[in-house]
């Protein structure tokens, strides 16, 4: 059996030509992968990744002594066991939270324990994302990315959408002068306004970018109480207060920026005629994220998503397993991708002519073959692109 392949210089001219068109509609999905690819003085990842997080977390819940090692276990056991990550861990806590009674137990833990547990592991998560300054490095990838935001002259603007709670987005943006609109409104104490992304109406021109963090932010926090509570921005906090792992029933005045803003993934993939997602560092495991993407993909005809992959997945993951029946989901790995519901493996037609085209993006194999890998799911291979379609932009 002949099989297919694809030249990755026609794909990812492709891609280019999305990122560099004036009158697209273009939207972005970041997961944890963008923050933990890049490399602190030192040379560990500035941002753990999941699975570290998850460990970091274990040990400071061990730390707490019994009954709470015991209680982590018990939780973790009762997931699946390709499910047992911090988020999930996080989101079953609270799922206990809400369903204990005063008088009751949950996992041998009381009312009073599981929300020691809970605001334990949120400020381990906190102090995880918030890194000391003296271990950033000198240049972060997001502000490549602020420069290509700065560069270029859209008629409708960039929504990106994170998964981090992490603040490295807004430091590079704001490092290379980008504005940007967080869903948040004021001067004194910013508050989340969910009207705002809603009605096209309250929001900032085109030269603004849109920001919203879908699982909330250690910069986040709550004020007053009763009627007046309300979700308010500040500096980073270490309780990782409104750190928001899934879409459990809160109180009001906490489910707001999750709802809202997922409400607004939704809406701007579902109404916006020839938009293109790209995702980069997001694995797929959200399963709330997941449904909005593939329902969206089923009812717009004009969207088209770009998912940018660090390692090679396995064949019967939801991402491999939808892009062999969804056309507009276009996959690319780094030894294969999925386009128009066909895949195949990566092939240069003109290794010499094309090394040029291809730097920072891929890797050919030994220099000179038709093969490779692709590099482009690494958060700072991206980064790169962006910032060599910047230049491209300035330079006229």
């Amino acid at each position: 059996m002949t099989t297919r392949t694809f030249d990755p210089v026609l794909e990812l001219q492709k891609l280019r030509d999305h990122l560099s068109s004036h009158d697209k509609p273009l939207a972005f999905l970041f997961g944890a992968g963008t923050s933990c690819s890049v490399q602190a003085i030192g040379g560990k990842p500035l941002i753990p990744a999941v699975e570290a997080l998850t460990e970091r977390c274990a040990e400071t819940v061990d730390a707490m002594g019994p009954p709470f090692p015991e209680a982590w276990d018990l939780i973790a056991d009762s997931l699946p066991s390709g499910r047992r990550d911090v988020e999930e861990m996080l989101s079953s806590i609270r799922r206990k939270l809400e369903a204990v009674l005063d008088s009751d137990t949950s996992a041998g833990l009381d009312r009073g324990q599981i929300e020691q547990l809970e605001s334990k592991v949120k400020a381990t998560i906190a102090a995880e994302v918030i890194p000391h300054e003296a271990r950033f490095p000198e240049h972060l990838p997001h502000e490549a990315l602020g420069r290509w935001l700065h560069s270029v002259q859209r008629e409708v603007p960039v929504e990106i959408f994170s998964l981090n709670y992490d603040t490295l987005l807004e430091r590079g943006f704001e490092a290379e002068w980008v504005p940007y609109f967080d869903g948040f409104i004021g001067a004194y104490q910013p508050f989340f306004s969910p009207a705002s992304l809603i009605r096209n109406d309250m929001l900032p021109g085109r030269r603004w970018t849109r920001l919203y963090k879908l699982h909330g932010s250690v910069t986040w926090s709550q004020s007053g109480t009763g009627d007046q509570r309300r979700v308010i921005r500040g500096p980073e906090q270490p309780t990782g207060e409104m750190i928001l792992p899934s879409l459990r029933k809160y109180e009001e005045s906490r489910k707001q920026p999750y709802v809202a803003m997922l409400d607004r993934l939704r809406g701007v993939l579902n109404e916006r005629d020839d938009i293109v997602l790209i995702t980069a560092g997001y694995s797929f495991a959200d399963q709330h994220v997941n449904e909005i993407i593939f329902e969206a993909l089923e009812s717009n005809p004009g969207l088209h998503v770009f998912a940018l992959c660090f390692l090679d997945l396995p064949d019967d993951g939801i991402l491999l397993t939808t892009a062999r029946s969804q056309r507009k989901l276009i996959v690319f790995t780094p030894s294969r991708a999925f386009i128009g519901s066909q895949e195949g493996t990566w092939k240069v037609t003109d290794p010499k002519a094309s090394a040029a085209r291809l730097a920072d993006v891929f890797a050919l194999d030994g220099g000179t073959g038709p093969g490779g890998k692709l590099t482009l799911g690494d958060f700072n291979s991206l980064c790169q692109l962006l910032d060599a379609l910047a230049k491209q932009s300035r330079d006229g």
